[in-house]
């Protein structure tokens, strides 16, 4: 707070004026917007409170295995190529006992020809692959594997690649055989997936159907039930919306936020723009419609987790699974596994330079071991990186 006033005093006095009066009105505009999303809240409570299921404590003690990811945040130039790394962790845990950890290391280059947009979708194409890989191999020795984000999350940005001419062969190879590593993780019944940065607006689609000015078709699904969703509670959509999956939903959601005219049946417009990625793809579409999502709450004082899951585990069993002790992390509502993985495999945008300065000394160390030209090495390495001294 106080660097941001030091900012602020910085500005003429007439501005700094003029931006409290703006921050006076934006604030008062903010503070009816939750006024008005209270009042009409309490109504939905009502609405929504008989689809809560109560979460029973289980205990059953299962191996569970959580996988997560991270990429370099920026792609460093400093080698006449863009280099990125990756790394991505596997963790086992029976009940809080760690029984084991893999880590997988990947570098990601691409010459500088090429855009550097392409350059950061096809790295976050070949994280994904990295990812779903290990994560099939997790499979025989584990009871429950947790995922980071949807199944088939992966399919929306490739289908945005290929809509602005990003989507090569390389591309197109990556993204099939990712989908064939999620398709057999569908298929085991023992995968589900935490949505952590959740857009569902499942909700203010269904209400969409009768109303499609309410208020909720801008609200995520996760806000709704964050006021009201009682303590080891869960929320199954399909109590609500039936055997359609939520992003069909949540389309509708959009088009009604957007004033869009709905040619015809809106749930068939809907389905029409949820799949469109695999036609576009050219993947198959049954795995997407056999998924379904719940959200639970373990904890009171944090937002629920939204789960996505396979129609071929029963939600019965799933309920079985999520009603372990000890499986969600008090402070976060997220699986432990999922939390401590993903606090292992963190990657900083300084790492990538410590990883290209690395390449460098080692590049010099070669050149000297074999009597080359080191000064020819460091002229190269200064044309291209002209501030690195040497």
């Amino acid at each position: 707070m106080v660097e941001e006033l030091v900012e602020w005093v910085k500005l003429p006095q007439d501005l700094q004026h003029r931006f409290f009066e703006l921050a006076e009105e934006e604030a008062g505009r903010v503070a009816k917007t939750i006024q008005e999303l209270d009042s009409q809240l309490k109504d939905l409570k009502e609405r929504l409170q008989p689809y809560m299921r109560k979460l029973p404590s289980s205990n059953e003690v299962l191996t569970v295995a959580a996988v997560d990811s991270s990429r370099s945040p920026r792609l460093s130039e400093r080698l006449g190529i863009r280099y990125g790394v990756f790394a991505t962790g596997l963790l086992y845990l029976k009940g809080i006992e760690k029984r084991d950890e893999v880590f997988r290391a990947g570098v990601f280059k691409r010459k500088q020809a090429l855009s550097q947009d392409k350059s950061r979708h096809s790295f976050d194409l070949y994280t994904m692959y990295a990812e779903r890989r290990l994560a099939s191999e997790a499979l025989d020795r584990c009871d429950v594997l947790i995922l980071d984000g949807s199944f088939y999350g992966f399919v929306y940005p490739a289908q945005r690649m290929k809509r602005i001419g990003f989507y090569g062969p390389q591309e197109d190879q990556i993204v099939k055989e990712t989908y064939e590593f999620t398709e057999k993780l569908r298929r085991s019944g023992k995968a589900i997936g935490v949505i952590k940065r959740s857009h569902t607006r499942a909700i203010g689609g269904y209400l969409a159907l009768k109303d499609r000015s309410n208020p909720f078709i801008t609200v995520i699904d996760k806000l709704i039930l964050s006021t009201f969703m009682p303590e080891r509670t869960i929320f199954a959509y399909q109590d609500l919306i039936g055997d359609r999956p939520v992003q069909v939903y949540t389309q509708l959601a959009l088009l009604a936020s957007m004033s869009m005219k709905w040619d015809g049946e809106p749930l068939q417009e809907a389905e029409r723009r949820a799949y469109a990625p695999f036609e576009t793809l050219g993947l198959p579409e049954d795995g997407v419609k056999e998924m379904r999502r719940l959200q639970v709450r373990a904890f009171r004082d944090v937002p629920p987790c939204e789960i996505e899951y396979p129609s071929s585990i029963s939600l019965d069993r799933l309920v079985g699974w999520l009603g372990q002790e000890n499986l969600f992390n008090e402070s976060t509502n997220l699986p432990i596994a999922l939390d401590l993985v993903d606090g292992m495999v963190g990657l900083s945008a300084k790492f990538t330079d410590e990883f290209v300065s690395e390449v460098e000394g080692r590049v010099l160390e070669t050149i000297a071991r074999d009597q080359g030209n080191h000064e020819a090495v460091k002229m190269f390495f200064m044309l291209l990186n002209p501030q690195k001294p040497y």
